[in-house]
């Protein structure tokens, strides 16, 4: 005899399901007709409700039908906390008990949220609390997406970007990336534009093309942290698989392809990468690339022995980077009172 919770296991998760998948679901599975879909898609995706019961213009007949065999995910809060700066980071508790972080990032008249793709992350980068907290599960479609609806439940403000920076290596997850994707940015739904949603990698072998292949425009992060090979592979582990050189034809490629220029995400840490011989491999590195770099300072995780740079060493490094690129700038940690900041999301961080 199935138990409740096995039962549940083998329900649909239909709020994981792209627009074109829960039409054929719909009219070929269900035999019902295409409009349901696009009431389905409507009352989850734009209204967000999250029972079928709440769909009033469905028949009570069809609605029971979708109670017995689909759900539709909502992610249970266990704590949020507010920084100083306005930042509010989210910890969602799962079905199977693991726990995610999201964050909250308000920046008038942008309302950005930074999601997860993991629960961990198998990249290990060295100086990231969720690499070194090692790889736990991948994040499923109607997971990820519930992320953004719970943040933007706790607000009364649209949400007006979205970034994968959050918990996890989006690329090592690329197919349900690529179906959240394709939801939070259907204009049936939440609609919001592939042009301000940005995906975030470190680059692993395949991950930058998959996303040059899709038709949308998605913004594209490098998280770089060193242009000489065995800094980055000391920062960060997973790179031996994808050497500089490649790293570098897979982003020029993604250039080419979208028309867009790609952000490169730089960490300053004291005496790592933060000398005059990193600024010029990164300078040389990007010279024929059309990019931002963003640099961010350090921000100490819980057993690394890391530090941050003094002030004159990061101006310094940004003095030698402009103007030969063509635009830095030094991107303000937002929430790193509350372990909410880059490199600081797991659970260790967690203020519960």
């Amino acid at each position: 005899m199935q138990t409740n919770g096995s039962l549940k296991e083998h329900m649909v998760k239909i709020s994981g399901l792209t627009y074109p998948e829960l039409k054929k679901w719909v009219t070929f599975d269900l035999g019902m007709k295409p409009y349901r879909a696009q009431q389905l898609f409507s009352w989850i995706h734009l209204r967000r409700v999250n029972s079928f019961h709440q769909m009033t213009d469905i028949s009570l007949s069809a609605r029971n039908r979708f109670e017995e065999i689909c759900e539709i995910t909502a992610l249970e809060t266990c704590n949020t906390i507010t920084a100083d700066d306005g930042t509010v980071k989210y910890s969602f508790t799962l079905d199977d008990g693991e726990v995610i972080e999201s964050v909250l990032i308000p920046d008038p008249p942008r309302l950005t949220a930074c999601i997860s793709t993991q629960a961990g992350c198998r990249c290990g980068c060295t100086f990231c609390q969720t690499g070194r907290g090692g790889f736990r599960r991948n994040l499923r479609t109607d997971e990820i997406v519930a992320q953004l609806y719970g943040l933007q439940n706790g607000t009364d403000d649209r949400i007006s970007n979205v970034v994968f920076m959050g918990m996890g290596e989006p690329m090592d997850n690329f197919p349900a990336l690529r179906d959240a994707l394709s939801i939070i940015s259907d204009d049936r739904g939440i609609c919001i534009g592939a042009r301000k949603i940005t995906i975030s990698t470190v680059g692993i072998p395949g991950g930058i093309e998959k996303l040059t292949q899709l038709d949308d425009q998605y913004g594209l992060a490098v998280s770089l942290h060193s242009a000489v090979e065995s800094t980055r592979l000391k920062l960060v582990p997973v790179s031996k698989t994808l050497p500089l050189r490649e790293l570098k034809k897979a982003m020029k490629d993604y250039i080419s392809r979208k028309g867009r220029r790609i952000t490169i995400e730089y960490c300053l840490i004291a005496g790592i990468n933060d000398t005059r011989e990193e600024a010029s491999a990164l300078a040389e590195f990007t010279g024929d690339i059309e990019c931002k770099i963003n640099l961010l300072v350090y921000n100490p995780v819980e057993g690394a022995q890391y530090r941050r740079p003094e002030a004159e060493s990061v101006n310094r490094f940004m003095r030698y980077l402009y103007p030969r690129c063509q635009a830095v700038m030094l991107r303000r940690s937002r929430g790193s009172d509350i372990a909410a900041a880059c490199g600081q999301l797991g659970p260790a961080a967690r203020n519960d």
